[in-house]
């Protein structure tokens, strides 16, 4: 605490990260951005409010909803309220780095840049889940470039064990995460003695979490899942190839090549066709409420990738994955309240895309060569571990799902930059550095 204390740039950090926020929230685009997804959150936040979920169709886990509820389920102090956590990200950004060796004056301009990105603005201002998600992966990184494997303390894994249970009811999908950093754990200090280390507590809140919130559901939609729209966003990954199924499932699948086929004609993203067959009523006739019907077209999804591995494969590789490394921002383009300035943000966020691009390009050719390093030295670096991480999410998550895979990778992104940032600097210390000094002797 003393050297945070004795550090000015935390509060410099923060201090333009907020405001820089605040400028562009209130003299530029001053608009609560609100998408589909929204309303499932804003929804749950309403219930949790009254203390009331019976009933509760399942369509979302509670992590966002109870900080919208806590903000009363007011969007205007829920972008204030995210605008303070993206800025205090920044702190633990720079924290991280420094943690990592990087000079002082560097960690403050990766930080900043990084914080003042317009995606990671923008997010902050929509009622979405990813800038919440953000702030914890943040401090979730910090955490772990604080030597997290060389040292256990009961304290540490207990703070570890929340922060993951707090993700985890954020978003389901993040429960691989404890058995990730568990698993690095082994293998940066295997022993057999580890196996029954302190660092198994950190698997109790997520694991609460998930059961928990899941029974939750089964109580009442009679389906013991995370969220309802499991099935739903399965049957997303057999867009390309919906009709190779077996003939009990045509009353999905021949709306599905239906709609699939219409977004086609009109150049749509086919990756909505299962969610335009279903809000146009298409699947009605079954009579199942929400739950049963997603219930349903997991089953269907299953039974077309058994029988369409190749398919599922091709699906999950080229476009699910692929579609993950592509930067993204969530913006109303029509909502600025200036005249034309919608075109200059245009403008920084196509140089920022491209950057950001080139990054996560880099990112993928430097993570052999760290792969490659930690297998020959048997050295389990935070530079392997931020990229396993990486890594990890990116394939579970073409395989989960296909439709908003980019918005998956996002709140990864400053974890690309760091290790894009490291790599290159420990390249120039120990290859270019030397060099030139040994040039100028």
């Amino acid at each position: 605490m003393a050297a945070i204390k004795s550090d000015k740039n935390p509060l410099l950090l923060f201090s333009i990260s907020l405001a820089v926020r605040l400028l562009i929230f209130f003299v530029f685009y001053n608009h609560v951005t609100i998408y589909p997804d929204s309303s499932g959150y804003l929804d749950l936040a309403g219930r949790l409010i009254n203390f009331d979920l019976s009933g509760y169709e399942g369509f979302r886990s509670p992590g966002y909803p109870l900080l919208l509820a806590l903000a009363s389920n007011n969007t205007f102090i829920i972008v204030l309220i995210q605008f303070l956590l993206g800025s205090i990200s920044s702190v633990f950004w720079y924290l991280s780095l420094k943690n990592f060796n990087f000079p002082k004056r560097l960690s403050f301009l990766i930080a900043m840049c990084t914080a003042l990105l317009l995606n990671v603005i923008f997010f902050e201002t929509a009622v979405l889940v990813e800038g919440l998600t953000l702030f914890w992966m943040a401090i979730l990184v910090y955490i772990l470039s604080r030597g997290y494997f060389k040292k256990s303390n009961i304290k540490t894994e207990i703070i570890l064990s929340v922060l993951l249970g707090v993700l985890v009811l954020i978003k389901p999908f993040y429960a691989f995460l404890p058995f990730l950093i568990y698993g690095i754990y082994l293998l940066k200090n295997w022993k057999f003695k580890t196996l029954f280390s302190k660092k198994l507590i950190i698997f109790i809140c997520p694991l609460i979490a998930y059961f928990g919130w899941s029974y939750v559901n089964k109580i009442n939609t009679g389906h013991f899942v995370s969220t309802t729209y499991f099935g739903l966003n399965t049957a997303q990954n057999v867009v390309r190839f919906a009709e190779k199924t077996p003939e009990k499932y045509n009353w999905i699948s021949e709306p599905y090549v239906h709609y699939r086929e219409k977004a086609k004609r009109k150049n749509s993203n086919i990756a909505m066709s299962i969610w335009a067959a279903y809000n146009a009523g298409a699947f009605s006739e079954k009579d199942l409420d929400f739950p049963d019907l997603s219930a349903e077209m997991g089953k269907f999804a299953r039974a077309a990738i058994k029988e369409n591995p190749s398919d599922y494969l091709n699906q999950v590789i080229f476009y699910s994955f692929v579609n993950f490394w592509k930067p993204t921002i969530m913006w109303n383009y029509n909502s600025f309240d200036i005249e034309k300035s919608n075109k200059a943000f245009v403008l920084i966020w196509r140089i920022q895309f491209y950057l950001l691009f080139a990054v996560r390009l880099l990112f993928l050719i430097v993570t052999p060569f760290i792969i490659f390093k930690a297998i020959k030295k048997h050295r389990i670096s935070i530079l392997f571990t931020l990229a396993t991480i990486i890594w990890t999410t990116s394939i579970l998550q073409a395989v989960v799902t296909y439709g908003s895979n980019a918005r998956f990778s996002f709140p990864f992104e400053f974890m690309m930059i760091f290790v894009v940032a490291f790599y290159m600097f420990e390249f120039y210390e120990r290859q270019i550095k030397p060099k030139l000094t040994r040039q100028n002797t």
